[in-house]
């Protein structure tokens, strides 16, 4: 089996589940909103959990996890159906994915996981990724509609990749690593980032870059 290209409909309906949108939000973008936007209209209002990650696996982040969990939080304000959580942040240690997952199986029979597409590029490297993927259904949003990093899914997962579904939704090149280098220029963030945040954002990545 291999990753499946849109969502049948008996997926957008079922009962008692959830969306996971993860990741460090450092900082949360207008990409992120756009995302969290599209993706909750698709499942026709179906629960979605925004987490910022407390202390991410893969990569150093520099920036408190309160603060991110701040920025979030006013940035996804006006979605409505979208909550911003601090899970993985009371949960402690290192934020694995299957961990959050093994918490939120408690209270719905279906987790929907959603990342971009460049997960599929080392998803193979994630933290017990074989039985985070026999306990979710993986939905990946596009980045760059790149058949090499599908095919590489395809045959690095085997029989999983069925687990994985891409969706059909327009491309969105914003990335947190653009915003912190713009304002680590001097430049202006406005179209980027939500306005309620650029505040912060101009603040907290400033002084960061010191």
């Amino acid at each position: 089996m291999a990753i499946q290209f849109g969502l049948p409909e008996e997926l957008l309906n079922l009962e008692n589940s959830l969306i996971i949108f993860g990741g460090s939000f450092n900082p949360p973008h207008n990409g992120h909103v756009m995302i969290a936007n599209l993706v909750i209209e698709l499942f026709k209002g179906m629960e979605f959990h925004i987490v910022p990650s407390a202390t991410p696996p893969h990569k150093k982040v520099s920036i408190e996890f309160l603060k991110r969990y701040e920025m979030a939080r006013i940035a996804f304000s006006k979605i409505k159906g979208v909550k911003v959580v601090d899970t993985e942040y009371k949960l402690g240690g290192i934020s694995y994915a299957v961990n959050t997952v093994n918490y939120y199986k408690k209270f719905f029979d279906n987790i929907f996981y959603l990342v971009g597409e460049d997960a599929l590029a080392s998803i193979e490297k994630w933290y017990k990724y074989e039985e985070l993927l026999k306990k979710v259904i993986m939905i990946v949003y596009p980045r760059y509609k790149d058949e090499s990093l599908v095919e590489r899914a395809n045959s690095v997962l085997g029989e999983l990749a069925e687990k994985i579904y891409m969706l059909d939704l327009p491309i969105i090149q914003i990335s947190s690593t653009f915003i912190r280098d713009r304002v680590k220029k001097g430049l202006s963030v406005y179209g980027f980032v939500p306005e309620s945040i650029i505040p912060i954002v101009e603040e907290v990545y400033k002084k960061s870059a010191r």
